[in-house]
């Protein structure tokens, strides 16, 4: 029995590591684990993104994701797997 440890888990359960690139995620212990460590990168690549859009104030992880989907005109599902990918 696997024990989550926060509410990404639950959404990045789920798929085939070959074809989503989960397999990525093996080093890290979640996809919040591997934002912390691209998100400096992140910025940088999209700069139409404002440091307050990465904080984790209301709604946790899961607004920070719907923030950048908002501001990228992405689905939070996309930013997902692009961070996942990353």
């Amino acid at each position: 029995m696997s024990i989550k440890r926060n509410f990404a888990d639950d959404l990045d359960q789920g798929g085939d590591p070959e074809k989503d690139g989960t397999s990525d995620l093996n080093q890290y212990g979640n996809l919040h684990d591997k934002w912390n460590d691209i998100q400096e990168e992140y910025l940088k690549k999209y700069p139409d993104l404002e440091t307050e859009d990465l904080y984790f104030e209301g709604g946790g992880f899961e607004g920070l994701l719907e923030r950048i989907a908002e501001v990228r005109e992405m689905t939070v599902k996309e930013i997902r797997a692009e961070i996942r990918n990353w």
